[in-house]
């Protein structure tokens, strides 16, 4: 019924143009410029316009009035009826250049234009067909697209902006990155049928793709890895053969005389305990353990969409060590790698780096928090703690604490917390210093909710010293 009713009111649309534009004609007046869709243009003829005036004049190439008359029903070169619209499909329109803009830029990032001369890059720079950009060490850069798409390069990579170009009245973007070092990510707006085209090419595959999130990279080995995390991405050579579709969830490898089948892609990890700020500016961090992991890759960022970077590393061991960064509170973008190099989801948390306080000054730990009160509103956990402090609890649908309920501060050893639906919980306390460091978490304590009670399930998990009451 939508379909319908959308190809009803298109028709009146045209309909309505088109006597618009023949009552201008007749009386003589000047009419508007072309009437300008998704997908295609609607001109409206004037006296004396034939397939091929239009043609030449719309699409800058007079052959293209076969082409025209077919989409609109027209079998012969003849002089249109004056006021006839005519409709000519954006894919016959011709190319303008296109738009594109640097919106992040952090560390060294290194341009040349089209004609090889060195071009300086900041937020706002326009950039143009051709120039070819490469990031340094620990070194990112964001462009955006006319269309609001954005093209991510992490640190030492590579590429050049091959296309850049729009057609000409809808807009419809034509975008071609190759990327010749390094890993290109892209966040690309969906694209409508017949409305535009955005390609990632390597020496060995490229990949075309209609509104999506994946990645693009260039392995040591030389093969190409794509990773997609939204969306569908066709992968092929970039010489004649059958290529593959990749589904959000999916990667592959290219190699010169193939194109691998699609493999799942790892989940994002987990950072397992506190982040830690070691001498010499030296940040650690934990990970649990992901299966089918061979490494780890952890970017940093001062902005929770992870999109302000400034470090990163790939660390096939666990704690994974980063160098030269200051005390402060960051966001961590962490993902897993597998065998083949294809790098998995990401996941992105926050992290408070301190200096570690020394061996005499370490933080005790409390007790697990238990429930000691709860009404149809309301519920109460308190703990036990060998020093008076201010204290952070956290309550979670699941024992590793990635689904957190609750995360608050306290600076006694209780909490008045609202009543949560029915279910189970689980909930752990730390001491936090006055510095803003934090001591080790007690041992998680789960407890159940039902419609009437909330009732303790067993020992606390990992056991913990009793404090004397």
């Amino acid at each position: 019924m939508h379909a319908t009713t959308t190809g009803w009111l298109r028709i009146c649309l045209l309909v309505s143009v088109a006597l618009l534009f023949t009552q201008k004609a007749q009386a003589g007046e000047a009419t508007d410029g072309p009437l300008v869709s998704a997908s295609d243009i609607t001109v409206t003829a004037r006296k004396g316009d034939t397939l091929s005036s239009i043609a030449a004049q719309f699409t800058n190439a007079t052959s293209n009035w076969v082409a025209i008359g077919k989409f609109n029903n027209i079998s012969k070169d003849t002089s249109v009826p004056v006021g006839s619209a005519i409709v000519i499909p954006a894919s016959l329109l011709p190319d303008e250049p296109g738009e594109a803009s640097v919106i992040m830029v952090s560390g060294k990032v290194t341009a040349l234009g089209a004609d090889k001369r060195p071009v300086a890059l900041k937020v706002g720079s326009q950039l143009t067909e051709g120039m070819q950009i490469e990031t340094a060490s620990n070194s990112f850069l964001t462009l955006g697209l006319s269309d609001a798409s954005r093209v991510s390069l992490p640190s030492n990579t590579r590429i050049r902006l091959s296309i850049l170009r729009m057609a000409r009245y809808t807009r419809s973007p034509l975008t071609e990155i190759t990327i010749l070092r390094g890993k290109v990510e892209s966040q690309i707006r969906p694209l409508a049928p017949s409305m535009g085209r955005y390609e990632i090419r390597t020496p060995l595959a490229m990949a075309g793709v209609r509104g999506t999130h994946f990645r693009v990279g260039l392995l040591a080995d030389g093969t190409t890895a794509t990773e997609l995390l939204s969306g569908v991405v066709e992968v092929s050579r970039r010489t004649p053969g059958p290529g593959v579709t990749l589904q959000a969830g999916q990667g592959n490898i290219v190699r010169a005389g193939s194109v691998g089948s699609p493999v799942t892609l790892l989940e994002a990890p987990q950072l397992s305990g506190q982040a830690a700020l070691l001498p010499g500016r030296i940040a650690q961090f934990k990970t649990i353990t992901v299966a089918g992991a061979t490494a780890y890759h952890l970017q940093m960022s001062t902005d929770a969409k992870g999109e302000e970077l400034f470090a990163e590393t790939r660390s096939a061991g666990n704690p994974i060590q980063l160098g030269s960064i200051d005390a402060g509170d960051y966001f961590v973008r962490i993902s897993a790698i597998d065998a083949l190099g294809l790098e998995g989801y990401a996941r992105i948390v926050p992290v408070s780096l301190r200096q570690s306080p020394p061996p005499e000054r370490a933080t005790p730990t409390p007790s697990a928090p238990t429930v000691d009160f709860s009404d149809s509103k309301q519920f109460q956990l308190s703990w036990r703690s060998p020093i008076a402090a201010e204290f952070n609890l956290q309550v979670a649908r699941d024992a590793r604490f990635s689904w957190l309920q609750f995360n608050s501060t306290s600076k006694k050893p209780l909490m008045l917390l609202p009543r949560p639906p029915f279910g189970t919980y689980f909930t752990r306390v730390q001491i936090r210093n006055s510095d803003g460091s934090t001591g080790p978490y007690s041992a998680t304590q789960s407890f159940v909710v039902t419609d009437q009670w909330i009732i303790h399930e067993g020992n606390p998990i990992a056991s913990q010293s009793e404090w004397p009451r």
